[in-house]
């Protein structure tokens, strides 16, 4: 049980790492390093892994007993703050993707630049 809950952590670690691969590859495509199709890319490629990472963080931290009644190795609070976390962290990358593109490829944000 004890392996479980440490490859679960690793894999969450992973989640981040790749969340955080994500928002540097955000940046150098902000910042103009690398084109934009490139850089969303590498984003979708990183965002995917992330999601992976996660699904299998919940599906090593979760297991039946015995008696075939599910069991979590986390506490519930702690599953919470860890899955909000890294909902919070993707909803607000995908957001600033559909602003740089609205703002660089639409009209719609055209008040802004007066």
């Amino acid at each position: 049980m004890n392996k479980r809950r440490i490859l679960g952590f690793i894999c969450y670690l992973l989640s981040l790492a790749c969340y955080g691969c994500c928002a540097y590859v955000t940046y150098i495509t902000y910042t103009n390093y690398i084109s934009e199709m490139e850089g969303f890319l590498i984003f979708i490629l990183f965002w995917i892994g992330s999601y992976w990472f996660s699904t299998f963080f919940t599906q090593l931290i979760h297991v039946k007993s015995k008696e075939g009644k599910n069991k979590w190795l986390v506490s519930k609070r702690g599953r919470r703050l860890m899955g909000d976390a890294t909902a919070v962290i993707s909803a607000a990358l995908i957001c600033f993707w559909i602003y740089f593109y609205v703002s660089r490829y639409t009209s719609l944000l055209s008040f802004m630049n007066k």
